[in-house]
């Protein structure tokens, strides 16, 4: 049940509420003809008949036409007879099925000259017992005081509308009901559905998705709310980017000034720190900027084969590192993304390997519609309370990346922002055998 939305509950709620309804109901009226003790279908029938033959042995002859009329309906039609009926039809019926139903009547046996049920549609005996649905009933009863008491019922048996019998009918029409509930819970669920697709993208991307105003007043308001928090925090992140890429690019023309009088320098301790200090700043500039470009790029039109990124990027390194691998069976695997972010973002997850964890395990995995990206290290892992905080921006881990050895904190958050602004997802996971696990799974792009 938690697994299903919410039009789904209310159509179940609907539908249970429907059925609760009629097994009430039939539960209610089996209580009362029990508590009424009153015989029910056919064997209210047969007891109608039996009574009505009791009824004219008891009263006058001269009575009788009175008894007759006040017995008479629509359906049921009584008449006496001072001789047989020609050809009266002995009941056939299922064979023991007609003797029980001869004890139901209360006819003595020698009374009861026919008793049968007839088709409605060819006259002909019924013979099964799903057709007593479409029958009409014949008795002929041998009167004690002369004469043959001959029933007759008009048309079906059991009571019918539009040729539907009406139980039929009634569950018929509670199923109608149930499926037009359905489709009104629908309707008026769909406005909902669509939010939560315009909220979860949004979350994703930062990609606003305005949604049509309909539906009832409170669920209007609450999609007119939305749609304006979402251009609120658009706008938001917008500007705050905005600054921080301005601050960023004006800040490389200070950080070039600063460099060119470092070279006039003489060469000294102080010299060659403060060289270490622009470098610092001139990557922290860069992440910035990576990370403003990272913010408004979204879906990349761009095919890109990740296993020549990867590859690229382990050629440039191995001279470097030595505890560098790479692991790709395919020749090409392709993506959808952007050639500079894809780059960004395997360069970003080999360095932190490399600088928190002393190695970079690089594999490369293609299933039916992902690639999947995996880069391993064998440093002291990340925690799990804190494997969704690292990818904020500039949040560190204060025991492995401090200020003195780590970068500005941007590098899991720029490489969310391209997987994900391509349809990709980026989850942190424990290496076997110590370590951490950095999987990126990519939609993969078929070559045309």
């Amino acid at each position: 049940m938690s697994r299903l939305h919410i039009a789904a509950r209310l159509g179940l709620i609907v539908v249970g509420a429907i059925i609760l309804v009629q097994l009430l109901s039939v539960a209610i009226y089996l209580v009362e003809q029990r508590g009424r003790g009153e015989p029910s279908g056919f064997a209210a029938l047969l007891a109608q008949v039996a009574a009505l033959a009791e009824a004219i042995d008891r009263v006058p002859r001269d009575d009788r036409d009175l008894v007759l009329r006040a017995a008479t309906t629509a359906r049921f039609k009584p008449v006496v007879r001072q001789d047989v009926p020609p050809n009266p039809l002995h009941g056939r019926f299922l064979g023991s099925a007609e003797q029980r139903l001869r004890a139901l009547s209360g006819v003595p046996a020698e009374r009861l000259v026919a008793l049968s049920f007839v088709n409605v549609r060819d006259g002909q005996q019924v013979a099964r017992l799903r057709d007593l649905v479409t029958s009409r009933l014949q008795a002929v009863i041998e009167l004690a005081g002369g004469g043959y008491l001959v029933i007759e019922t008009a048309g079906e048996l059991s009571l019918r509308l539009l040729g539907i019998p009406v139980g039929l009918l009634a569950g018929i029409l509670g199923f109608v009901v149930a499926l037009a509930a359905l489709l009104a819970v629908r309707h008026e669920t769909r406005p909902l559905s669509e939010l939560t697709v315009a909220i979860e993208r949004f979350g994703a991307a930062m990609e606003t998705m305005p949604v049509s105003e309909r539906g009832a007043p409170d669920v209007r308001a609450l999609i007119r709310a939305v749609n304006a928090m979402q251009a609120n925090i658009a706008e938001l992140l917008r500007s705050r980017t905005l600054v921080l890429g301005a601050i960023s690019h004006d800040l490389r023309t200070y950080v070039t000034r600063l460099r060119l009088r470092l070279e006039l320098l003489p060469e000294s301790v102080q010299r060659d720190k403060a060289t270490v200090d622009l470098d610092d700043m001139q990557s922290l500039m860069d992440d910035a900027l990576a990370f403003v470009r990272a913010s408004f790029a979204g879906p990349s039109a761009e095919t890109v084969d990740l296993a020549r990124v990867a590859r690229t990027e382990y050629e440039a390194r191995k001279g470097a590192c030595a505890a560098l691998t790479l692991t790709c069976e395919d020749p090409a695997l392709l993506i959808r993304g952007s050639a500079a972010g894809m780059a960004r973002v395997v360069a970003n997850l080999v360095n932190n390997a490399i600088l928190y964890g002393g190695a970079a395990d690089i594999s490369l995995y293609a299933e039916t519609d992902v690639i999947e990206l995996l880069v391993e290290d064998r440093g002291p892992g990340i925690p799990v309370d804190e494997r969704t905080r690292v990818f904020d921006p500039f949040y560190r881990l204060e025991t492995s990346r401090s200020r003195g050895s780590g970068g500005a904190g941007l590098g899991l958050t720029i490489v969310r922002q391209v997987v994900e602004s391509n349809g990709g997802t980026v989850a942190i996971e424990d290496r076997p055998g110590g370590g951490t696990r950095v999987r990126v799974r990519l939609p993969r792009e078929r070559s045309q």
